[in-house]
């Protein structure tokens, strides 16, 4: 790696993710604790606080960083700043698009309980922008979103899928 690819790295780290973490005193844990701060709480309470966080961390993210508050900004930051390589590392995001559909599949390894709060949290970031069709289904170590796109929404580099079976998903 030269030093030029190197000093990019760091520069885009900081400019899209540690300065605005740094801000907020983000906090690091490492997953075996907070798996096991998770297993402790009920998951009514886990959904109930993600909904709470979700709109409120959205609203200060998208003003922090001067982003729209729009749909094109809540799939950048479920895409690169919660789930892209590089930064939060909250899950890992596969996003494809089918039709007028985006699908969001967020795979984690932290368990049940992180995938209740990820849903709680994820919809309610999302309804404080739109109010759209979201279908979802969630698992032990990955939560999968089929949200309907709004018509002015942007598509970036997005890979082409075909939908399977979404009959039925809850809402």
């Amino acid at each position: 790696m030269s030093v030029n690819v190197l000093v990019n790295k760091i520069f885009r780290k900081f400019s899209l993710y540690s300065r605005w973490t740094e801000l907020s005193n983000d906090v690091s844990l490492p997953p075996k604790t907070l798996r096991e701060i998770l297993n402790s709480v009920r998951v009514e309470t886990l959904g109930a606080i993600g909904s709470k966080c979700g709109t409120l961390d959205y609203i200060n993210v998208v003003n922090a960083m001067g982003l729209r508050k729009n749909y094109d900004s809540f799939v950048y930051l479920l895409t690169e700043h919660l789930g892209g390589p590089n930064f939060a590392k909250w899950f890992h995001c596969f996003h494809h698009v089918s039709g007028n559909k985006d699908i969001f599949h967020l795979q984690h390894n932290l368990g049940h309980n992180w995938s209740v709060y990820l849903k709680a949290y994820i919809i309610s970031c999302l309804r404080s922008v739109i109010d759209t069709d979201v279908k979802t289904r969630v698992y032990d170590y990955a939560v999968t979103f089929m949200v309907t796109r709004p018509s002015d929404a942007r598509i970036k580099s997005i890979t082409q899928t075909q939908t399977t079976s979404w009959k039925n998903l809850d809402r």
